[in-house]
Order: structure tokens, then C-alpha cells, then sequence
């Protein structure tokens, strides 16, 4: 067997998984909403239009980067992974760590109870952080 031959075998395994992904999430999607139908009585029409639009979004953005790739270098190294995985380990460790300590002033306040409001500005914020720092530490 060829080093030629390998290669192109991992790249032919390699070539389906974003849309063997996509096609799993829209699988998912169905059966969530049948779900939803079984047990309420009322198919989610918008759950089911949400993750056809978001499906055929991130289709048309993994057909571009494709498009536009045209040697067959890999898209990042071990370095590039190192540093993510370090962002991400930080990141997570950090906002459970504001997380508590918001908890733990809100406790010592007299809080009882908190707007659940605030509960998912964090966690968007969270998401939005490490996105965008993830997308910083992998173009250094």
C-alpha cells in the first residue's frame, strides 16, 4: 500500500463528517419535534424550520471554506489545538469561578432568588466569549 493511496483514503473518510454531522443534527431535530408532538399535542412547526435554516447555513459556510482551501495543509497544528484547549480550560475554570462568586455575594446579600434573566446573560456571554477567543487563539 501507497503513501498516495492512504492519503487519500483519510481524506476520502475525512470529506462527509460536517455533513454526516448536519445530516445527524437534522435527524435529531425530527425526532425532537415528534417528541414534542407526542407528548404536547402540538408539532413545533419553528423548531423544525430553526434547524433546517441553521442546518443549510453552516452548509453553505463548510462548502465555502472548502471551496476556497485549496492545498491540502491542515487547518491548524498541534500548537494551534495546544492553545485552544488552554483558552477553553481557562475560560471554563474562570466563569464557573464568577459564577460561584456571584452566587456566593448574592447569598451573603440576602438574595433568595435570582432573574433567570441574568442567569442566561451570562451563559450567552459565556458562549460568546470563548467563541471569539477561540477564533483569537487560532489565528495566533
Amino acid at each position: 500500500m501507497s503513501v498516495n493511496s492512504t492519503d487519500k483514503k483519510k481524506r476520502k473518510a475525512r470529506k462527509p463528517t460536517l455533513f454526516f454531522r448536519l445530516i445527524c443534527s437534522l435527524i435529531g431535530i425530527l425526532i425532537g419535534t415528534v417528541l414534542v408532538f407526542v407528548f404536547q399535542g402540538e408539532y413545533p412547526y419553528e423548531a423544525l424550520l430553526g434547524g433546517i435554516t441553521g442546518a443549510a447555513i453552516i452548509a453553505v459556510f463548510a462548502w465555502i471554506i472548502k471551496s476556497r482551501k485549496k492545498d491540502n495543509t491542515p487547518e491548524a497544528d498541534e500548537r494551534v489545538k495546544h492553545n485552544i484547549f488552554r483558552f477553553s480550560a481557562y475560560a471554563s475554570h474562570i466563569s464557573l469561578a464568577v459564577l460561584f462568586l456571584g452566587i456566593f455575594i448574592f447569598s451573603l446579600i440576602g438574595v433568595e432568588s435570582v432573574s433567570i434573566t441574568y442567569l442566561w446573560i451570562f451563559f450567552v456571554a459565556y458562549i460568546w466569549v470563548t467563541g471569539i477567543g477561540t477564533v483569537i487563539a487560532r489565528r495566533r
